[in-house]
Protein backbone atom coordinates (compact mmCIF):
# COMPACT_ATOMS: atom_id res chain seq x y z
CA UNK A 1 0.00 0.00 0.00
CA UNK A 2 0.98 3.45 -0.79
CA UNK A 3 0.10 6.91 0.38
CA UNK A 4 1.10 10.33 -0.14
CA UNK A 5 4.40 12.20 0.04
CA UNK A 6 5.10 14.30 2.97
CA UNK A 7 7.07 17.59 3.34
CA UNK A 8 10.31 15.61 3.19
CA UNK A 9 10.68 13.93 0.27
CA UNK A 10 9.46 10.76 2.05
CA UNK A 11 6.75 8.38 1.09
CA UNK A 12 4.84 6.26 4.00
CA UNK A 13 4.00 2.78 2.87
CA UNK A 14 2.26 0.19 4.32
CA UNK A 15 3.74 -3.44 3.98
CA UNK A 16 1.92 -7.04 4.87
CA UNK A 17 4.45 -9.18 7.02
CA UNK A 18 4.38 -12.51 8.60
CA UNK A 19 3.27 -13.58 12.00
CA UNK A 20 6.04 -12.42 14.35
CA UNK A 21 7.58 -9.50 12.78
CA UNK A 22 6.43 -7.12 14.51
CA UNK A 23 7.87 -8.49 18.03
CA UNK A 24 11.07 -8.98 16.15
CA UNK A 25 11.25 -5.20 15.21
CA UNK A 26 10.14 -4.83 19.24
CA UNK A 27 13.10 -6.78 20.23
CA UNK A 28 15.15 -4.50 17.89
CA UNK A 29 14.64 -1.63 19.98
CA UNK A 30 18.02 -1.61 22.27
CA UNK A 31 20.28 -1.94 18.74
CA UNK A 32 18.63 1.29 17.28
CA UNK A 33 19.66 3.02 20.58
CA UNK A 34 22.85 1.55 20.46
CA UNK A 35 23.34 2.83 16.82
CA UNK A 36 21.95 6.57 17.69
CA UNK A 37 24.26 6.59 20.42
CA UNK A 38 27.13 5.61 17.74
CA UNK A 39 26.14 7.98 15.85
CA UNK A 40 26.48 10.59 18.38
CA UNK A 41 30.04 9.37 18.94
CA UNK A 42 30.61 9.65 15.06
CA UNK A 43 29.69 13.23 15.24
CA UNK A 44 31.53 13.98 18.18
CA UNK A 45 34.51 13.22 16.11
CA UNK A 46 37.36 16.51 15.09
CA UNK A 47 36.23 15.59 11.84
CA UNK A 48 32.88 17.10 11.96
CA UNK A 49 33.54 19.92 15.15
CA UNK A 50 32.15 23.33 14.25
CA UNK A 51 34.44 24.91 16.92
CA UNK A 52 36.43 28.18 15.48
CA UNK A 53 34.04 28.18 12.17
CA UNK A 54 32.25 31.01 10.92
CA UNK A 55 28.53 30.71 11.28
CA UNK A 56 28.80 29.77 7.06
CA UNK A 57 31.47 27.08 8.05
CA UNK A 58 29.51 25.75 10.38
CA UNK A 59 26.00 25.47 8.60
CA UNK A 60 28.06 24.34 5.72
CA UNK A 61 29.72 21.34 7.98
CA UNK A 62 26.65 20.48 9.88
CA UNK A 63 25.12 19.79 6.20
CA UNK A 64 28.01 17.78 5.54
CA UNK A 65 27.10 15.81 8.41
CA UNK A 66 23.65 15.08 7.31
CA UNK A 67 24.89 14.03 3.77
CA UNK A 68 27.12 11.77 5.42
CA UNK A 69 24.85 10.09 7.81
CA UNK A 70 22.11 9.88 5.38
CA UNK A 71 24.83 7.89 3.33
CA UNK A 72 25.69 5.82 6.28
CA UNK A 73 22.18 4.73 6.99
CA UNK A 74 21.25 4.54 2.62
CA UNK A 75 24.25 1.66 3.01
CA UNK A 76 23.18 -0.39 6.18
CA UNK A 77 26.05 0.90 8.03
CA UNK A 78 23.86 2.58 10.34
CA UNK A 79 20.58 1.40 11.60
CA UNK A 80 19.59 4.16 14.29
CA UNK A 81 16.08 4.64 12.74
CA UNK A 82 13.03 2.36 12.49
CA UNK A 83 13.16 4.01 8.31
CA UNK A 84 16.44 4.06 7.87
CA UNK A 85 16.56 0.40 8.64
CA UNK A 86 14.02 -0.20 6.49
CA UNK A 87 15.11 1.87 3.52
CA UNK A 88 18.43 -0.09 3.75
CA UNK A 89 16.56 -2.88 3.34
CA UNK A 90 14.61 -2.30 0.53
CA UNK A 91 17.58 -0.96 -1.60
CA UNK A 92 19.40 -4.16 -0.65
CA UNK A 93 15.95 -6.18 -1.71
CA UNK A 94 15.84 -4.32 -5.11
CA UNK A 95 19.91 -4.88 -5.27
CA UNK A 96 19.17 -8.74 -5.31
CA UNK A 97 16.84 -8.67 -7.53
CA UNK A 98 19.25 -6.67 -10.30
CA UNK A 99 16.50 -3.47 -10.08
CA UNK A 100 19.04 -1.01 -8.69
CA UNK A 101 19.07 0.74 -12.00
CA UNK A 102 17.12 3.42 -13.71
CA UNK A 103 13.74 2.57 -15.73
CA UNK A 104 11.74 4.12 -17.76
CA UNK A 105 9.04 6.49 -16.28
CA UNK A 106 5.34 4.63 -15.68
CA UNK A 107 2.82 4.77 -17.97
CA UNK A 108 -0.61 5.77 -17.53
CA UNK A 109 -2.06 2.51 -17.23
CA UNK A 110 0.09 1.94 -14.14
CA UNK A 111 -0.83 4.50 -11.62
CA UNK A 112 -4.78 3.54 -12.19
CA UNK A 113 -5.64 2.73 -8.49
CA UNK A 114 -6.25 -0.86 -7.97
CA UNK A 115 -4.63 -3.90 -7.57
CA UNK A 116 -2.49 -5.62 -10.74
CA UNK A 117 -4.36 -8.64 -12.22
CA UNK A 118 -2.37 -11.40 -10.98
CA UNK A 119 -1.41 -9.62 -7.42
CA UNK A 120 -1.88 -11.74 -4.67
CA UNK A 121 -3.21 -11.52 -1.30
CA UNK A 122 -0.04 -13.18 0.88
CA UNK A 123 -0.84 -14.93 4.00
CA UNK A 124 0.76 -11.89 6.39
CA UNK A 125 -1.44 -11.09 8.86
CA UNK A 126 1.05 -7.82 10.48
CA UNK A 127 1.21 -4.67 9.18
CA UNK A 128 4.26 -2.10 9.24
CA UNK A 129 4.10 1.80 7.94
CA UNK A 130 7.07 3.04 7.21
CA UNK A 131 8.43 6.31 5.58
CA UNK A 132 10.77 5.71 2.55
CA UNK A 133 12.71 8.31 0.13
CA UNK A 134 10.42 9.15 -2.69
CA UNK A 135 13.35 7.57 -5.20
CA UNK A 136 13.16 4.57 -3.55
CA UNK A 137 9.64 4.02 -4.02
CA UNK A 138 9.98 5.70 -7.20
CA UNK A 139 12.19 2.76 -8.57
CA UNK A 140 10.50 0.28 -7.03
CA UNK A 141 7.62 0.75 -8.52
CA UNK A 142 8.77 1.39 -12.17
CA UNK A 143 11.11 -2.07 -11.51
CA UNK A 144 7.65 -3.74 -10.48
CA UNK A 145 5.84 -2.35 -13.53
CA UNK A 146 8.19 -3.01 -15.89
CA UNK A 147 9.26 -6.73 -15.11
CA UNK A 148 5.64 -7.60 -14.46
CA UNK A 149 3.82 -5.69 -17.42
CA UNK A 150 4.06 -8.15 -20.54
CA UNK A 151 2.66 -10.75 -17.73
CA UNK A 152 -0.03 -8.31 -16.85
CA UNK A 153 -1.15 -7.50 -20.92
CA UNK A 154 -1.37 -11.16 -20.96
CA UNK A 155 -3.32 -11.91 -18.11
CA UNK A 156 -5.32 -9.52 -18.95
CA UNK A 157 -6.15 -11.23 -22.18
CA UNK A 158 -6.67 -14.58 -20.54
CA UNK A 159 -9.85 -12.76 -18.21
CA UNK A 160 -11.31 -12.04 -21.65
CA UNK A 161 -10.70 -15.56 -23.05
CA UNK A 162 -11.98 -17.34 -20.00
CA UNK A 163 -13.96 -15.18 -17.80
CA UNK A 164 -15.57 -18.27 -16.30
CA UNK A 165 -12.67 -20.04 -15.35
CA UNK A 166 -12.17 -18.60 -12.06
CA UNK A 167 -9.85 -20.60 -9.38
CA UNK A 168 -12.82 -20.16 -6.45
CA UNK A 169 -14.92 -22.50 -8.81
CA UNK A 170 -15.77 -25.98 -7.32
CA UNK A 171 -15.74 -27.60 -10.53
CA UNK A 172 -14.41 -26.98 -13.83
CA UNK A 173 -13.89 -28.27 -17.61
CA UNK A 174 -10.53 -29.90 -18.61
CA UNK A 175 -9.96 -26.91 -20.87
CA UNK A 176 -10.81 -24.33 -17.75
CA UNK A 177 -7.85 -26.47 -15.71
CA UNK A 178 -5.51 -25.97 -18.35
CA UNK A 179 -6.69 -22.13 -18.86
CA UNK A 180 -6.57 -22.14 -14.91
CA UNK A 181 -2.39 -23.32 -15.08
CA UNK A 182 -1.94 -20.62 -17.61
CA UNK A 183 -3.25 -18.33 -15.07
CA UNK A 184 -0.88 -19.34 -12.61
CA UNK A 185 1.75 -19.17 -14.20
CA UNK A 186 1.46 -15.40 -15.63
CA UNK A 187 0.40 -14.52 -12.04
CA UNK A 188 4.07 -15.53 -10.47
CA UNK A 189 5.77 -13.18 -13.45
CA UNK A 190 3.72 -10.13 -11.40
CA UNK A 191 5.68 -8.41 -8.57
CA UNK A 192 3.93 -5.82 -6.50
CA UNK A 193 5.49 -3.22 -4.58
CA UNK A 194 3.69 -4.84 -1.17
CA UNK A 195 6.58 -7.67 -2.15
CA UNK A 196 9.30 -5.92 -2.12
CA UNK A 197 8.70 -3.68 0.89
CA UNK A 198 7.89 -6.70 2.64
CA UNK A 199 11.39 -8.93 1.28
CA UNK A 200 13.04 -5.29 2.13
CA UNK A 201 11.81 -5.07 5.84
CA UNK A 202 12.68 -8.66 6.34
CA UNK A 203 15.90 -8.10 4.84
CA UNK A 204 16.52 -4.73 7.26
CA UNK A 205 15.64 -7.47 10.82
CA UNK A 206 18.39 -10.14 9.89
CA UNK A 207 20.65 -7.27 9.18
CA UNK A 208 19.50 -5.71 12.81
CA UNK A 209 19.63 -9.05 14.57
CA UNK A 210 23.39 -9.60 13.14
CA UNK A 211 24.52 -6.64 15.27
CA UNK A 212 23.08 -8.07 18.74
CA UNK A 213 25.95 -8.13 21.12
CA UNK A 214 27.87 -11.53 22.24
CA UNK A 215 26.42 -13.24 25.16
CA UNK A 216 27.24 -11.60 28.37
CA UNK A 217 28.47 -8.50 27.03
CA UNK A 218 27.87 -5.61 29.29
CA UNK A 219 25.36 -3.51 27.64
CA UNK A 220 25.24 -4.21 23.65
CA UNK A 221 29.15 -2.91 23.37
CA UNK A 222 28.57 -2.19 19.66
CA UNK A 223 30.65 0.22 19.69
CA UNK A 224 33.62 -1.92 19.37
CA UNK A 225 32.06 -4.17 17.28
CA UNK A 226 30.95 -2.43 14.48
CA UNK A 227 33.31 1.08 13.21
CA UNK A 228 32.82 3.18 10.41
CA UNK A 229 35.77 3.22 8.34
CA UNK A 230 37.74 6.16 8.14
CA UNK A 231 38.54 5.28 4.33
CA UNK A 232 35.42 5.44 3.58
CA UNK A 233 35.00 9.16 4.47
CA UNK A 234 37.98 9.34 3.04
CA UNK A 235 36.77 7.77 -0.10
CA UNK A 236 33.54 10.33 -0.34
CA UNK A 237 35.33 13.19 -0.04
CA UNK A 238 38.08 12.20 -2.96
CA UNK A 239 34.80 11.40 -5.32
CA UNK A 240 33.15 14.66 -4.64
CA UNK A 241 37.27 16.24 -5.09
CA UNK A 242 37.14 14.06 -8.63
CA UNK A 243 33.34 15.75 -9.70
CA UNK A 244 34.42 19.23 -8.44
CA UNK A 245 37.81 18.78 -10.92
CA UNK A 246 35.55 17.84 -13.79
CA UNK A 247 32.90 20.21 -13.61
CA UNK A 248 35.82 22.87 -13.92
Amino acid sequence: MLRGMDAGGMVTVTARLPYGTLDRLKAAQPVFAAERRRAQEIVARPRWSTAGLTGRQAAERRAEWVEFRGELRASGMLLDTRDGAAAAGVRSELKLRGWDREWPPLPAEALVPGRWPGSRVASVPEKLSVRLPTELVDTARRACWHTSADAIGRLRDWRDTWPAALASKTERTEAEEAALAVYEELSAQVTTTGEVWRGGILSALDLIERRRPWRGQSGLGLLHLIRIPEDFLRSREAARGREAASDG
